[in-house]
């Protein structure tokens, strides 16, 4: 079991070849300069704002909406609750999450579902039927007050329509989107997130590292 107080690093690594999103470029490295010839190693990255562990700002699915610098850091750091969902085989509905018994009064929540073993099954490939927040449970979210909502794959949503409708409920409602985690080994409880994207000025999201701290007893 985590200690109290101890970091668990919940982001994935990123390297070329990792799944992305189906249609966009997957992230890419080359070298500008290289050790012995050169004076130094240097490395040119190529991915998009939402590859690996990602959040999306509001611009993300709004045209005239926040870009991810108008976004204050203290609202992507501060307690939240892990909820397991492992069970859950479809898209978690409202049903799930009031299932769920979740604490009231949070603003953080982070899912924990069965996608955190697609990272070690199907590391090269992306998964099309993972496991998404379904609209009516986006809507049980913004009707809880919670201010930012996490999940362990690379979207929010479903691969579909209804994967768009999610993130705009959600984006629309000013809730911030963390994607992509890595929850193995992680238990249900509540925690310390620490979530830290690129200071990227005028866009819709970033690469973020993203780390629990285990609360003391």
């Amino acid at each position: 079991m985590p200690r109290p107080g101890e970091i668990m690093d919940v982001t994935v690594f990123m390297q070329p070849g990792m799944p992305q999103w189906a249609g966009e470029a997957v992230m890419a490295t080359r070298s500008l300069s290289e050790l012995p010839g050169d004076e130094a190693n240097v490395a040119m990255l190529t991915m998009t704002t939402h590859t690996g562990t990602h959040v999306d700002a509001p611009r993300h699915f709004f045209e005239r909406s926040k870009t991810l610098d108008q976004i204050p850091l203290d609202r992507w750091v501060g307690p939240c609750v892990v909820a397991d969902f492992t069970g859950v085989t479809t898209d978690i509905t409202a049903d799930d999450l009031d299932r769920a018994n979740i604490p009231p009064n949070i603003t953080r929540l982070v899912l924990k579902t069965r996608n955190s073993e697609l990272w070690r099954t199907h590391p090269e490939t992306f998964v099309e039927d993972f496991i998404a927040v379904a609209p009516s449970g986006a809507r049980w979210l913004v009707e809880r007050l919670i201010r930012l909502v996490a999940i362990d794959y690379l979207s929010i949503g479903s691969f579909g329509p209804e994967g768009v409708e999610t993130h705009r409920i959600l984006l629309g409602n000013d809730v911030l989107v963390v994607e992509g985690l890595n929850l193995t080994g992680v238990p249900a409880g509540a925690y310390e997130l620490l979530c830290f994207p690129l200071n990227l000025f005028g866009l819709d999201g970033a690469p973020a590292r993203v780390a629990l701290r285990v609360l003391g007893v």
